[in-house]
């Protein structure tokens, strides 16, 4: 009896888990997307099966495409060892090749169908059908149960939800099924059909355990305390951050993704993203809002980002970086998948969407066509060999019959179908699918799909507009546009591109994603994720080592990373390439190539990990320590004893055994030598990260920067993208200091003391800075070690404007200073215009429609504009507002005037005021006379 092969690895897990379960009630096993964790889970259930042949097993996922995958997995695993199948293998023969879904054995008198999606010998009953036939072989239409959830394609009737079938096909039913020990099942069938299920399994595996919420899943430990519980996943993460400990009790881990692709067990790939600086990432930037599962809310993403401008930018880095390569793009929901397949058609690409929506034989149709096709057969100069009508204009389809020869072109929705004797057949306005049997079209209500689609699906002809004869040939597809379908459970190896079209903040999601290219294949070089949101930048590279034992804690909530001075140095080396062919109006940037990703990769052993950082060991032996570009951060050596602490603080010692404690965000020493003894830690101070050894308070900064005591908070200011620490005392610090000058109109003044400010910038963890000069503007200057000047704006981005020994007058702060000052002056003085400006016009739109109300508090009057107080109740008197002015009186018979909003612009000192339209005022004194006042 042959047992299942598997790979090195595979049998590593695999016994590790076993072992796990010996000690263990409940187990989560993590492996990378692509690395086969469904024929490891047919394996250990083969064992478990041997071992225990009175139990059964229950395989639960929690959508109905992974069990059908689970189930097809393991009639194809099984089919080699059918006597498994059965508790007594002497009295139950089976025909391998035969071996079809089982039912649960339910109790007697329930009325549920049992879930078909099991393991089962052949022959016996048919399923339950509803009330109603369907469309019955030979072409007898009817009507269709409202209840529909599948077709039985061997008895042709509607199948119920309420079955339990979904919209899976069902065979005949074995009358001993409940002989039958494997049986996959959704949560969701199980979750309602408990109570009516008579038997007990021994153990339960759980597909994608990462969606093991503690309410939906909690149940199943309840009930059935005897089993064992075997959780599989990529992931073990939640976005909330919480960890899998109420319902697992250990984490057995595999290889980590590097490891996999330095063995050649996983793809390489080419990883391109958008500049930080450009339209897409401002608008993914600009997200406010969360959905219920606390990632990006759909609706505002799609607001954003489904709009024609950015899916040309998605078709214009396709075109770039995968053009004649067969991949999947992952969308935001059904409008944006539709429209990119749309807009990919209309320029010559094959592509087709797929959602929750598509019928379920349509949309194993389109995967079966995706994964046959090959990028030989991709052109955009001949998407179709099909031969249009004469005189016509339109471009020939890419989804449309291939072949040589002439070929008539499918007609147009206004033209009748021809069934196979010729006869001509109307097509109904929501054509759905082709009844191959009948050669008739069929309605979206029927739900039957096959391979007439309605445009909204996407995978008609290019133009949306042709029902296919069954007749006809398919042509290859090149694309598919998903919405979630493919982020769990498709097995398409020879992908050869992934377009991220979506943003996301799990890190799940992300790595599930990205994993559909990774799979290798015969004749794939490489794989090319084409992030167009900006997933680089929130998760690093699919690559870096993770430490998944504490998410599974809930020790570690992985949100938006911290940008390290690597980092930064990272990205302007790439944004500034121009060895890379990419468009002038690209916004994308080569991240790293193949060939890069395995020169990082080329490690022995990895260690250890922790947040952003891994410890790996070397083939000649030297310990170092990578960040998530597999970088080095720290010089390799004869380490031992390496330890990643809290807050991306390394731990090691020397050959000669002396300590070191060392910053990994910073690359600064922290101190080394053979009387260490205290161990650092991070404290927050102002919302600002410092380091604590013993009394000593030390700056995040590789340039050193230290207090024998804690500072207090008058010592610090956070300015939020910037912190301020003042000495009390005068400093030689060689930086000039500059202020503008009250009263001069942004004229800037030289102290004659030198600057006692300490400044550091956000996120910068090489440089401590001197503070030279607040500008009107918000931007700041600031000086370096190096006495060097730099004019910081509102991103942080810093330029160079003088130094302290300047080489011409361009660098000298006594005619750059003041030459700033005055233009960042002027620039907030026009900014300060204009909105007032547009502040008047909305209080004179407000008077005008009678928002203004004038109240009295005492004796005393004042403002008040759409029921809020703007002007309290100061004065003697109000006169009614005109347009957005309104007399005053302070004392008797002292009038002025000020606006809607408080602001005096006209001085008490009047006998009479008369405001007119267009700002005019008229006012005279006590001696009578009178002037004209233009109030604007």
């Amino acid at each position: 009896m042959k047992e299942i092969k598997l790979f090195d690895y595979q049998e590593d897990m695999k016994e590790r888990i076993e072992k796990a379960l010996r000690l263990h009630r409940s187990v989560m096993a993590q492996m990378p997307t692509g690395t086969g964790k469904t024929v490891l889970l047919a394996s250990v259930v083969e064992s478990f099966l041997r071992e225990h042949s009175n139990c059964n097993v229950w395989i639960v996922a929690h959508r109905r495409e992974l069990v059908s995958q689970i189930r097809e997995t393991i009639q194809r695993v099984f089919s080699k060892t059918p006597s498994l199948l059965y508790k007594d293998f002497s009295n139950h023969p089976v025909n391998s090749s035969k071996i079809t879904p089982s039912l649960f054995t339910l109790k007697e008198g329930s009325t549920s169908h049992p879930d078909p999606l099991t393991l089962r010998g052949e022959g016996g009953n048919r399923p339950t059908r509803c009330s109603e036939p369907l469309r019955s072989k030979v072409g007898g239409p009817s009507k269709v149960s409202p209840d529909c959830a599948g077709w039985d394609r061997l008895g042709a009737t509607c199948l119920r939800p309420a079955d339990g079938l979904g919209a899976t096909s069902a065979s005949s039913v074995n009358p001993n099924s409940d002989m039958m020990p494997i049986k996959a099942v959704s949560i969701q069938w199980l979750s309602k059909h408990y109570d009516e299920i008579e038997e007990e399994p021994g153990m339960i595996v759980i597909d994608e355990a990462h969606h093991a919420l503690a309410k939906t899943y909690k149940e199943m430990w309840e009930r059935f305390p005897k089993a064992k519980f075997l959780g599989l996943t990529a992931t073990p993460c939640r976005l909330n951050g919480k960890g899998f400990t109420d319902l697992f009790d250990v984490l057995v881990q595999s290889w980590s993704v590097p490891e996999f692709i330095s063995k050649g067990r996983l793809a390489t790939y080419d990883f391109v993203s958008i500049k930080s600086d450009g339209v897409t990432q401002r608008l993914i930037d600009s997200l406010q809002k969360r959905g219920a599962d606390g990632d990006y809310q759909n609706k505002e993403m799609d607001m954003l980002l489904n709009k024609k401008p950015s899916i040309e930018r998605l078709y214009r880095s396709l075109e770039e970086f995968g053009k004649d390569r067969k991949g999947i793009v992952y969308a935001i929901n059904i409008s944006h998948a539709n429209a990119i397949a749309e807009f990919y058609r209309e320029h010559g690409i094959a592509a087709v969407a797929i959602d929750s929506k598509t019928p379920s034989s349509l949309r194993k149709e389109l995967i079966e066509r995706f994964k046959a096709s090959s990028n030989t057969s991709f052109s955009k100069t001949h998407p179709s060999s099909l031969t249009l009508k004469g005189g016509s204009t339109a471009f020939p389809k890419p989804l449309s019959p291939q072949g040589t020869g002439d070929v008539t072109a499918p007609p147009r929705r206004s033209e009748p179908l021809r069934s196979k004797d010729g006869g001509p057949s109307k097509v109904s306005p929501d054509c759905a699918g082709w009844d191959r049997l009948t050669d008739t079209c069929l309605r979206a209500g029927d739900g039957l799909g096959a391979t007439c689609l309605r445009p909204a699906d996407g995978a008609a002809d290019r133009l949306g507009t042709t029902c296919l004869r069954p007749t006809d040939g398919l042509a290859p597809i090149q694309v598919l546009v998903n919405v979630d379908i493919f982020s769990e459970g498709f097995d398409c190896p020879d992908v050869e591109f992934v377009q991220l079209a979506r943003p996301t903040l799990s890190l799940a999601k992300y790595l599930q994603m990205v994993g559909r290219g990774l799979r290798v294949a015969k004749g794939k070089k490489n794989c090319v994720i084409i992030d167009n949101v900006g997933l680089y930048r929130v998760f690093g590279l699919p690559s870096q080592v993770w430490n998944w034992n504490a998410m599974f804690e809930g020790k570690l909530k992985v949100g938006k990373r911290k940008e390290t001075p690597k980092d930064r140095e990272f990205f302007l080396k790439n944004e500034k390439q121009d060895d890379i062919q990419i468009h002038p109006d690209s916004e994308m940037m080569m991240v790293m190539s193949h060939e890069e990703l395995l020169q990082t990769i080329q490690y022995r052993e990895f260690v250890d990990s922790r947040g952003e950082f891994a410890i790996i060991k070397l083939p000649d032996g030297k310990m170092t320590v990578v960040n998530r570009q597999g970088e080095q951060v720290l010089e390799p050596g004869d380490y031992y004893d390496m330890k990643l602490l809290d807050g991306n603080i390394l731990f090691y010692r020397h050959c000669r055994k002396e300590v070191c404690y060392y910053d990994l965000l910073s690359g600064a020493i922290i101190d080394d030598g053979p009387n260490v003894y205290d161990v650092p830690k991070v404290v927050t101070l102002e919302g600002w990260e410092f380091i604590k050894y013993g009394d000593v308070y030390m700056s995040r900064t590789y340039e050193h920067f230290s207090w024998p005591y804690c500072p207090s908070k008058y010592d610090l200011f956070n300015f939020g993208d910037y912190l301020i620490y003042r000495y009390n005392y005068l400093v030689d610090s060689g930086c000039q200091e500059w202020y503008y000058y009250e009263g001069g109109n942004g004229l800037m003044m030289k102290a004659t003391i030198d600057s006692n400010r300490v400044c550091f910038l956000r996120g910068d963890y090489e440089h401590v800075y001197w503070m030279c000069a607040t500008l009107r503007c918000g931007c700041i200057v600031v000086m370096d070690s190096k006495q060097d000047y730099y004019l910081v704006d509102s991103y942080l981005k810093k330029t160079y404007i003088g130094c302290n020994n300047p080489k011409n007058e361009n660098e000298d702060l006594h005619i750059v200073m003041p030459r700033l000052g005055k233009k960042y002056y002027d620039e907030m003085m026009l900014q300060e215009k204009k909105k007032e400006a547009s502040e008047m016009i909305l209080l004179h739109e407000k008077s005008e429609a009678g928002h203004v109300e004038l109240y009295q508090a005492g004796k005393k009057w004042g403002i008040k504009v759409d029921g809020r107080v703007v002007v309290p109740p100061l004065y003697r008197s109000i006169a009614q507002p005109v347009g957005a002015y309104c007399a005053f009186e302070e004392i008797p018979r002292y009038w002025g005037i000020m606006t809607l909003k408080g602001k005096v612009i006209v001085d008490a000192k009047y006998e009479k005021v008369e405001i007119h339209d267009g700002g005019i005022a008229v006012v005279t004194d006590i001696t009578g006379k009178t002037q004209t006042i233009y109030l604007k």
